[in-house]
């Protein structure tokens, strides 16, 4: 007696299912890879650390979907990953940064470029101070340029909500700027 093979309606199923994911995966990269290294660089990160983020959100995305895990806009979900990992990124720079302490004095540092004066400096440290929103929509306006439509895509927040944020930041940096002055 002979016996017919039948495949594994589970192993068959799973194949399937892992093909879906990786054509979601590959189409997405497809359509908004360029935009998302774009979004990366625009936060500030290196040719180099844009492309690993871009390949981290692809990665991240993989293991969400492998979980069962439905995402709903891939494209959103994806962008907020990449400000994320940019955000940790500056986040471990900043400490190590501040770990290994500041190499030369203050008083000693010739600055061609006015963001990297002393008053540059000093308004940066003030930022610092300031909520974790306020932060990253200033870090987001001055230091990446970007528009406040797409900071508040960045943040999961409206326009106008950021663009709230940034006047708020910008007033209280002056009210303490002033009082230290005087």
């Amino acid at each position: 007696m002979t016996r017919e093979f039948a495949p594994d309606t589970d192993l068959v199923r799973t194949a399937g299912e892992d093909r879906e994911r990786e054509r979601r995966v590959l189409s997405l990269h497809e359509r908004r890879g360029q935009d998302l290294y774009g979004f990366a660089l625009g936060l500030g990160l290196s040719e180099e650390e844009a492309a690993d983020a871009v390949q981290e959100a692809m990665l991240r995305l993989w293991h969400e979907l492998a979980a069962g895990r439905e995402v709903h806009d891939l494209d959103a979900w994806v962008f907020r990953i990449i400000y994320r990992l940019a955000i940790d990124h500056h986040r471990l720079r900043h400490r190590i940064s501040g770990s290994l302490g500041r190499l030369i004095a203050r008083g000693e540092r010739h600055a061609s470029d006015p963001a990297d004066s002393a008053d540059a400096d000093a308004l940066w440290q003030a930022v610092d101070e300031l909520s974790a929103r306020q932060r990253a929509v200033l870090y987001l306006r001055y230091r990446a340029d970007l528009p406040f439509d797409r900071i508040g895509f960045a943040l999961g927040i409206t326009s106008s909500a950021a663009r709230s944020h940034a006047t708020n930041a910008v007033a209280t940096l002056r009210h303490r700027l002033a009082q230290e002055e005087s």
